[in-house]
Formats: C-alpha cells, sequence, structure tokens
C-alpha cells in the first residue's frame, strides 16, 4: 500500500530530524603554545658546560590514557521512531504495531503517528482497529483528506461498499486528482471490467503524482485490455525505470512480448519475475507456455510441473501438463493429468471429454462409458451419448449400445441429421436409410456439424464390419484440417488401425 511507504518515508524523515536535534558536547580547544627563545652563551659559558658532567636524560612519562567518550542515549521519541522504522524495514508488521504500546506520551496524539498505526492496521487486516483511529482524526480535523483515505481502505477491504463509496465520493469532490481515492476507484471499474472508466481514473491519478507505479502498472493493465499496447508497454517500461525489481511488471512486459510472437523475449522477462518471486504459481504457468511455444517440450514440462508442485490443489497446471503430453502421444501421462485436473476441479468437464476420448483410444471402453457420461451431465452433448453407444458396441453388447441409443434420439430433433445418424445404430439396417443420410450429410452447410456426421458415419461402418468404408469417411474428416471437434481425433485414429 502506497501509504505505508509514505510514513516509512516520514519515519525516516522523523529520525533524521529528532537526531539532529540532539545537541553535541562541546570539544575542548586546542591549546596554544609559544615557542621557547633561545639565550645567547658566551665561549666561557661554553668551556663551563663542557666540563660538566652529561645529564641523564628523564625517562619519558607514560601519557595519560583519553577518556572515553559519553554515551550519548536517543532520546525516547527518537528511539521509538527509528524502532518502528527498523521493524518495517524488516517487514515485522505485527511487531512494529506492539511497539505502538508504549509509545512515548509525547508522540500519544501526533498525528502522523496515528496515521502510521492506522495503516499499519489495514496491513495487518484489524480494519475495525484502522476505522476508529481514522474517525478520531476526523472528529479533531473533518477535512482531514488522509484520514478519509484511511477510512476509504478500510471500508473496501472489509466490505461496506455504501461506506467506501460515500466517502470515495466525498474525497474525488473536494479533490478530484486525489491519488489514493482515484487508483481505489479505477480498481473498483477493473473488477466490474469497466476499463475505460478504470483508465480514465488510474490518468486522473498520474496527473497528481506521474510516478506513483501503482497508478502506472493499473494504466497499463486497463490500456491492455482496451487493446493500446503501445499505451501498456509505454505505462510498464516506465515502472520498471522507476522500480527495476517490480516482478508483476517483469512479468506483464513477458505478456506483452508473447502478444508479439516474441517469446524469447518474454522467456527473459518472466525468469526475471521468477528472480524475484520464485514461488508465484502463475509466473511458472507462463514460462511453461512461452517454452511450449518455442517449441521446448522438456522446458514447458519442467516449468508447468513446477507450477504443480507450488499448489497441488489447482488444476490449471494439470490441464497445461495434459494438453503437452496428449500432443506428444504420452497418452498414460495425458490421463495421469486429466484425472487429476478432475480431481482438483470436478465441473471442468472438458477433461472428462479429453480423458474419455484417450480411453476410448487405448480400448479402456468401460472407463470411457464413465467419463462420457460424466461429461454429459454437465453439457448435454448428443455426442457423448453416440459415444457411449460405440464403446457398448465395441464391448460386444449391442443390447446396451440400442438401448443408449434409443433413449438418446428421444431428445433430439425428428428432422435433423444427427436424429437420423442415431437411427442408423439403433435400428436394423436399411439401404434407403442409409442412402438418405448420405444425402443429407453432404447437403449440412455447417462445418462442424458436416465433419462429426461424416465421423459417426465412418464409426458405424467400423462397428459393423466395414473396415474400407469407414476408412473413407475419417479419411474426409481427416481432410478438413483440424476443425473443433474431439471426433477428428479419432478419426485420425482411425485411418492408423
Amino acid at each position: 500500500m502506497n501509504k505505508l511507504k509514505i510514513f516509512a518515508a516520514l519515519l525516516l524523515g522523523a529520525s533524521i530530524f529528532f537526531a539532529g536535534c540532539v545537541s553535541k558536547p562541546a570539544g575542548n580547544e586546542d591549546d596554544v603554545t609559544t615557542p621557547e627563545i633561545e639565550e645567547e652563551t658566551t665561549d666561557k659559558d661554553k668551556k663551563k658546560q663542557e666540563k660538566k658532567e652529561p645529564v641523564k636524560e628523564k625517562e619519558p612519562e607514560p601519557e595519560p590514557e583519553p577518556e572515553p567518550e559519553p554515551v550519548i542515549l536517543d532520546p525516547p521519541d527518537v528511539a521509538f521512531v527509528k524502532n518502528i522504522q527498523s521493524e518495517l524495514q524488516s517487514g515485522n508488521v505485527a511487531d512494529a504495531i506492539s511497539l505502538f504500546e508504549n509509545i512515548p506520551e509525547e508522540l500519544k496524539d501526533d498525528e502522523e503517528m496515528n496515521m502510521l498505526l492506522a495503516s499499519l492496521y489495514i496491513s495487518n487486516g484489524d480494519y475495525d482497529k484502522a476505522s476508529g483511529i481514522a474517525k478520531n482524526l476526523l472528529e479533531e480535523n473533518p477535512d482531514n483528506i488522509d484520514a478519509m483515505e484511511l477510512l476509504t481502505v478500510s471500508a473496501r477491504a472489509s466490505g461496506d461498499s455504501a461506506s467506501y463509496k460515500s466517502l470515495s465520493k466525498k474525497i474525488l469532490d473536494s479533490d478530484p486528482y486525489n491519488v489514493q481515492a482515484n487508483i481505489l476507484q479505477a480498481e473498483e471499474y477493473s473488477l466490474n471490467r469497466k476499463y475505460k472508466l478504470a483508465r480514465d481514473s488510474y490518468s486522473k491519478a498520474l496527473k497528481t503524482e506521474p510516478n506513483n507505479t501503482d497508478a502506472l502498472y493499473g494504466y497499463a493493465l486497463t490500456s491492455y485490455y482496451q487493446d493500446d499496447l503501445k499505451s501498456a508497454r509505454a505505462a510498464c517500461e516506465k515502472v520498471l525505470q522507476l522500480s527495476p525489481n517490480d516482478s508483476s511488471a517483469l512479468a506483464f512486459m513477458g505478456k506483452l512480448s508473447a502478444e508479439g510472437n516474441n517469446y524469447i523475449r518474454a522467456t527473459k522477462y518472466i525468469q526475471e519475475a521468477l528472480k524475484y518471486e520464485p514461488q508465484n504459481y502463475s509466473y511458472w504457468l507462463d514460462l511453461g507456455t512461452y517454452f511450449g511455444n518455442q517449441g521446448k517440450y522438456n522446458d514447458a514440462v519442467n516449468a508447468w510441473t513446477k507450477a504443480a508442485s507450488l499448489e497441488p490443489d489447482y488444476f490449471l497446471a494439470y490441464a497445461y501438463l495434459a494438453g503437452i503430453y496428449d500432443d506428444h502421444d504420452e497418452y498414460n501421462l495425458a490421463l495421469d493429468n486429466y484425472h487429476k485436473v478432475i480431481e482438483t476441479n470436478p465441473k471442468y468437464y472438458y477433461a472428462y471429454e479429453s480423458a474419455a476420448v484417450l480411453e476410448y483410444h487405448v480400448g479402456n471402453y468401460t472407463e470411457a462409458i464413465r467419463l462420457f457420461n460424466k461429461a454429459y451431465s454437465y453439457s448435454k452433448n448428443y455426442c457423448y451419448k453416440f459415444m457411449i453407444s460405440a464403446c457398448y458396441f465395441k464391448m460386444n453388447d449391442a443390447f446396451n449400445a440400442k438401448k443408449i441409443m434409443t433413449e438418446t434420439l428421444k431428445t433430439l430433433d425428428r428432422d435433423s441429421v444427427e436424429y437420423n445418424m442415431g437411427r442408423m445404430f439403433s435400428d436394423t439396417y436399411s439401404r434407403n436409410a442409409e442412402t438418405n443420410l448420405v444425402g443429407k450429410i453432404q447437403k449440412e452447410d455447417n462445418r462442424n456439424k458436416k465433419g462429426k456426421m461424416l465421423f459417426y458415419m465412418g464409426l458405424y461402418y467400423e462397428v459393423f464390419g466395414s473396415k474400407e468404408a469407414a476408412y473413407e469417411y475419417y479419411a474426409k474428416v481427416a481432410a478438413m484440417q483440424a476443425p473443433m471437434f474431439f471426433e477428428y481425433r479419432l478419426a485420425k485414429w482411425g485411418l492408423e488401425e
């Protein structure tokens, strides 16, 4: 929070100020000595001196030890400020708060000290205590904008939206370019995906503080969401000029580089971000994605495996791993990770579909039936039921195969091509019905639907023993160049058998 940074800076200034006020002991002035004047001597005096016995030199007296310098203790208020500053520099917010239990008497009513304590309470999640201090400060000075800002932050964090909106309006009415209020308002707009309004609020904050990194980063993000990549990059670069170790800005620059398909540069940015936040789950996901787009299979797998180890109860890394293993025909590893996706996010029905397709491909028809049924419970896609019927046919269970298909027909439009396809599986074979169905498929305008029906026509021939006819239809599907339906993969696999 910027306010906390501001007060930390105030503390530094305060400690310097207090230290400067402490008087130093006056030092002794240097002694002034005058040189000795030599007296003139006669020849007689010289002869007398020569006859005298030599005088023994006296041993030099030991020099007195220097007196120790007096220890100067900081006044209580200066010592307190220094202790607070030390705890904040170490990141010990709770310990800094505890020091206020013994705050010197002369600082108890100090406005800045109370503002600092309220800020610390907010950082520690003690919003009620922060609000209490802010309200007391406002009673003393109803125009205290800083106290209003603290109260606004507390209200928002604690979920008191009515108070938050009222206080924000009050601040902005009196200070339209208030930094803290505009940043909070921008964050609120962003949560509601009102990115243009959010960017306007960040822009107002930047008019007051052009180097505010929170506002700059927010401006960069909202520019990105409005497809203004040039402004996003410029704002983010300025953040890094001001704060080169800002991991969020580094990671965002990685995303911007990836937007331009510069995955090598994106990789460098995210690796730099990971130096400062090595346990960041999202950064490892991004790193894996950038490696994957460069064709670096092992590096991508290692990055996503690291992400999964950091948050083993979250599904996304497993989904990425399942996808890359699947693409590289590592079907067992892909299945392991699809099942981890299902375990960590049971409502992610695409994982049921993908796992079911793989189980079908490797011949685990019982498991494929279970997974297709599970997928159907989330998405009423008739294709799942068609595949369940095919699994039963593959297991030589024609009774259940036809039963499933008959039940499915009740959910389909009787004039549709899908309905006619289902009738082929469930009814006794009819040459006229086959000819009629093939004609309908050829006339189908919807490309995906046409591809699906070509596949199921091939599957029908495969199930009932006509391999050559099945290959003919599978080849037509494979020639469609990766359309967006799962049966495409099954058609390609069918050509390999």
